[in-house]
């Protein structure tokens, strides 16, 4: 199992806090959280705390997109019918389903293809484009992938098809012969915004878009969309994709979370329904670990297309439909991924030497594709090491820490593979079964001569030491004022030393729960903590999150806890 986490306190300017308290009127510790997160000066924590969508950055620095404006407009002028091509992750539906609901606004004819992860793989493929070709397109907008897809690219020229890529991915030395590429992380793209996702960026294609419309008089017969009604979706995406909630991803997350709390979308009032959320209590938490997988799920087993129409269709009773749909195959993902976490971790631990190995590869022939990223993410969360799990077919997923840059590990051991892709922190793999052994050995050698074993032991970082008395409801709400929270911008963590816990308790599922022995109202939550129970019966310290929580109908104080540590006196 993985080492113990080494705690570390945020590094924070006192003076620069003391200004924010003086000149904001806020909070001592919510000034000291602001500045931990690098928000020092007045005008930067204004906009931190009242988002605003006036702020949002001109989208005409993104290179290329008015070439992909006067392509659409041309398309709308001609009733050409525009094809949608997405990836089948949350980024790609949302984004498809961005497109597809602001271009149908503008009476345009859309065509979707999104591609079946097992049967076709990741990317723009050329039967997509058959499809879409057959569908009458005459453009198709690649979203969230496109980047890398010479080929198909040019195979969608010889039938006369242009191609608008949108996409956030590492682009390649050369780009796609195609009528516009759209991408924040392009040399002369002076947008500012590789952080985005790509709901992120086709969202800046419907503000650009509207714009160059409004220039041409396009709205004198039509009405003019609200975009606004749109952030929902892009909040989505962006928490879904693990983007950091700066900036405009800020923006995006909090409007689209008021966006959500209005409830006007069947298919997402289905979701929160079917996940038994309150809408009015939605928090991006609520979006990253409720709806984003039951969408996910629906590219894992079965078809992307069950989540497009979930968000596209105007009836409630449809879209519960599709939410309890989608609901179900989430539930059959999370008892595939119960599975074969249970088979891999005994597969690592039936490793000889497995406690010092660097890196781990695992795989069977029998694992689900569509699941075994996420297997991986439960494994490095596990073991604190770099983990590819490889299924079905040779085809593989790995997650990574943030010592170890993955993608130039398999640039390293490429010659054990068919093909892989990916960045530092995430890869995807095509590997030969019977050459597993190989490969495996291969990133183990590779990861002891990268790694240290100190890179291997996690850091836990809180904001503050407080007292058991300071943690009140006054506190919470004061925090909240810096949500929304994700990476980027964690969630305010304590410290408190010294403390007894009393009532513990093992919850189904591996949890813990209990009470503050000095103060018995003052409850907490230890998810996945079952096997540091034995701490709980000794003076221990503790870093937590301090919360409201809510059982039929009473409020109260509670300590979500991050970690847990004999008290050493």
């Amino acid at each position: 199992m993985q080492a113990n986490a080494v705690w570390k306190m945020r590094n924070f300017c006192e003076k620069s806090a003391n200004n924010l308290k003086k000149e904001l009127g806020i909070n001592k510790m919510l000034a000291k959280i602001l500045v931990a997160r690098g928000i020092k000066e007045l005008n930067q924590a204004q906009k931190f705390l009242s988002p605003s969508l006036a702020d949002l950055p001109d989208p005409s620095g993104f290179k290329d997109m008015d070439k992909a404006c006067k392509r659409i407009y041309n398309a709308l002028l001609d009733k050409q019918v525009i094809g949608i091509f997405g990836d089948y992750d949350v980024d790609g539906v949302t984004s498809v389903c961005i497109l597809q609901e602001f271009l149908t606004s503008l009476g345009a004819k859309v065509a979707i293809v999104i591609p079946n992860r097992l049967k076709d793989g990741y990317g723009l493929n050329k039967n997509g484009i058959d499809e879409l070709y057959a569908k009458n397109a005459k453009i198709v907008v690649s979203v969230d992938c496109g980047i890398t897809n010479h080929e198909e690219i040019d195979y969608a020229a010889s039938l006369g098809l242009e191609v608008i890529v949108v996409d956030h991915h590492t682009v390649p030395v050369n780009f796609p012969k195609a009528c516009a590429v759209i991408n924040p992380h392009r040399d002369d793209c002076t947008r500012g915004a590789e952080h985005m996702c790509a709901a992120g960026v086709v969202f800046n294609l419907c503000i650009a878009l509207r714009r160059y419309l409004r220039t041409q008089n396009y709205f004198t017969q039509i009405a003019e969309p609200n975009l606004k009604n749109l952030l929902d979706l892009v909040a989505l995406g962006t928490v879904a994709d693990v983007m950091p909630l700066i900036n405009d991803n800020r923006i995006f997350v909090q409007k689209g979370l008021e966006i959500v709390k209005q409830a006007p979308r069947p298919g997402m009032r289905a979701l929160l329904r079917v996940a038994n959320v309150d809408a009015k209590k939605i928090s991006s938490g609520t979006l990253g670990f409720h709806i984003g997988p039951r969408i996910n799920a629906a590219g894992r087993l079965n078809s992307a297309m069950d989540a497009v129409e979930l968000f596209s269709t105007k009836e409630f009773s449809r879209a519960l439909q599709k939410a309890e749909f989608l609901d179900e195959q989430n539930q059959a993902r999370r008892e595939i991924e119960k599975q074969i976490l249970q088979e891999a971790k005994e597969q690592i631990e039936s490793f000889e030497n497995h406690r010092s190995t660097k890196a781990y590869v695992v795989a069977n022939e029998s694992w689900h594709p569509g699941v075994v990223g996420i297997v991986a993410s439960r494994l490095v969360d596990i073991y604190g090491k770099p983990t590819i799990v490889i299924g079905k077919g040779g085809k593989g997923s790995g997650r990574s820490i943030p010592a170890f840059h993955l993608h130039n590990a398999l640039m390293a051991v490429s010659k054990e593979l068919i093909g892989f892709g990916g960045h530092a922190h995430a890869v995807g793999v095509l590997a030969n079964l019977n050459n597993i052994s190989s490969f495996r050995h291969a990133l183990a050698n590779y990861a002891e001569n990268t790694l240290t074993d100190s890179s291997l032991i996690k850091n836990i970082f809180y904001d503050s030491e407080i007292a058991i008395e300071e943690v009140t409801k006054s506190l919470i709400e004061s925090i909240k004022k810096a949500a929304p929270f994700g990476r980027g911008n964690p969630e305010a963590v304590f410290r408190i030393n010294n403390i007894q816990a009393a009532n513990v308790r093992v919850l189904r599922g591996g949890h813990l729960k209990g009470n503050i022995a000095d103060k018995l109202g003052l409850s907490f939550i230890a998810f996945g903590m079952e096997n540091k129970e034995s701490l709980f019966k000794k003076p221990l310290d503790m870093l937590f999150v301090p919360e409201i929580n809510e059982y039929n109908g009473y409020q109260s104080l509670q300590l979500r806890v991050r970690d847990v540590a004999e008290f050493k006196g």
